[in-house]
């Protein structure tokens, strides 16, 4: 392996340092050994991750022993430390890179996320102002130049890395509220008499935007939820009507709500539709692309959310499709001007001068302080080389169809929504709702799989949602087998 000369400046004696100051500081030595610990620890948990219950019985007396420790006066070594984690915290830990882990559209991450978090955090960079992350903030630009160069975004988009996507979705929606208000955003708020701003969405749409209307101060009674089709995406017909009845009755719509991916279903909204509606009405148009805009790296899905360039703005999920682990979310914003308008702030004790090659994060979103999240994500994508992700993605939804395909050849299962996207809806069709709750959660306790609940259009169920690298087809059938001698006891 190769050595990187780092250039010194300026040494400083060990012996200058304060002896209460150098408590914190790890030896050589103790760096090896600490390196040796986490290494062999990653080794062992990937080792038998696949034998593990995808969900432990839990150990209530450890995790109450955990919570009412006292703060230790005295430090522990750093082999105390692992046997701790080893002993307690991963045995009570949901495993969620496990095979059979299908809940949520919650991924398992690459392998490389881990090491680029370990090399991120001891760089220590707080990527809110570029003085005090001048690489790091390259690097944050070069990723939100990548996205909006795959969605056709023009050259006057930005953004910024976020936790995930409620936060994208509140960056986005203040950018969208805080345009509509003007100059007022700043000064009045909401408390200037104007008509009550509306925003629009469907009934399948993820909870986050209904935190971001309660946190904006529109309220959640000017939040119209319009119904949806056969195929889960929002009525235009409903959407057009809607606007133009609260037009009349004295509201103001201002921005509408488009699914790359609903999260119960998977389903893609209309989007060139609705821009054309957006843009004819004159109203904000975003794209809420946590779940499935990535997919757009794939061929297979790149037509579907082609018209996401069309949006003034979109939130992404970089810990979905590109399997970085937690947390890496993203806003893009078609016009930077409306980030920094809802976002910048410059007290003395922050502004430094201007670099035209760089920008302030902190004037794109609610955060000072911030993680260098970037690096995980550029890491990732110039390690594995997008066409990795275009084939990850298509294997996500070939063993969606494939488990759909299963559903129906089985007696004793339901479908409860096409499969078009890396999610399967079904029910075992012998059972009530509360039949089909208490088999899940048999499932859930025997260790053997976890699947998550599903609500489609009224009908209860459970839901496969494929984002795990490790999942094989057998994982599948093992699955639908369990469910089914479960369902006996059940009845």
């Amino acid at each position: 392996m190769g050595s990187t000369p780092f250039r010194a400046t300026i040494a400083i004696p060990a012996d200058e340092f304060e002896s209460d100051m150098s408590q914190l500081l790890f030896t050589p030595e103790q760096h090896r050994e600490a390196a040796e610990w986490l290494a062999a620890f990653t080794h062992r948990y990937q080792e038998t991750l696949a034998s593990l219950p995808v969900y432990p019985p839990i150990d209530r007396e450890a995790l109450r022993g955990i919570i009412a420790a006292p703060l230790p006066d005295n430090g522990q070594s750093l082999e105390a430390l692992f046997e701790e984690l080893e002993r307690v915290i991963v045995p009570n830990s949901t495993h969620t890179a496990h095979p059979r882990f299908l809940p949520y559209v919650q991924p398992s991450p690459n392998d490389l996320s881990p090491y680029a978090d370990h090399a991120a955090a001891l760089l220590n960079q707080n990527c809110n102002l570029w003085h005090l992350s001048p690489a790091a903030n390259a690097v944050e630009q070069a990723v939100l130049r990548w996205f909006a160069d795959l969605f056709g975004l023009p050259a006057s988009a930005s953004g910024i890395l976020t936790s995930g996507g409620s936060m994208a979705n509140f960056v986005g929606l203040t950018a969208a509220r805080d345009h509509a208000l003007g100059d007022r955003a700043r000064t009045e708020g909401l408390q200037g008499g104007s008509a009550p701003l509306v925003l629009y969405t469907s009934e399948e749409t993820h909870s986050s935007v209904d935190k971001a209307v309660s946190m904006l101060g529109l309220g959640t009674r000017h939040l119209r939820r319009i119904p949806t089709d056969e195929h889960f995406r929002i009525r235009l017909d409903l959407l057009d009507q809607s606007i133009a009845d609260d037009r009349a009755a004295g509201l103001r719509p201002f921005c509408v709500v488009a699914n790359a991916g609903t999260v119960t279903t998977g389903a893609i909204d209309p989007i060139v539709d609705i821009a054309t509606l957006c843009r004819a009405q004159g109203l904000w148009l975003h794209v809420d692309g946590a779940y499935g805009a990535l997919a757009a790296l794939s061929p297979r899905f790149r037509e579907a959310m082609s018209a996401i360039g069309q949006a003034d703005s979109v939130s992404l999920d970089p810990h979905k499709f590109l399997f970085c682990a937690y947390e890496a979310g993203c806003v893009l914003v078609r016009d930077r001007r409306n980030l920094r308008h809802a976002f910048s702030a410059s007290p003395s004790y922050l502004t430094m001068s201007d670099d035209p090659d760089l920008v302030d994060f902190a004037n794109q979103g609610p955060q000072l302080s911030r993680a260098f999240k970037a690096l995980k994500v550029w890491w990732s994508l110039k390690h594995f080389g997008a066409r990795a992700f275009t084939g990850v993605i298509e294997r996500m939804h070939d063993l969606a169809t494939y488990m759909g395909e299963q559903i129906q050849a089985r007696s004793g299962f339901e479908l409860l929504a096409p499969v078009t996207f890396n999610c399967v809806c079904f029910r075992l069709s012998g059972l009530d709702d509360a039949g089909n709750r208490r088999t899940l959660q048999a499932l859930l306790d025997s260790g053997t799989g976890f699947l998550g609940p599903s609500s489609v259009k009224g009908r209860k169920g459970l839901r496969a949602c494929f984002m795990n690298l490790r999942t094989t087809e057998a994982d599948v059938d093992l699955i639908l087998d369990r469910l089914a001698e479960l369902a006996v006891s059940a009845r």
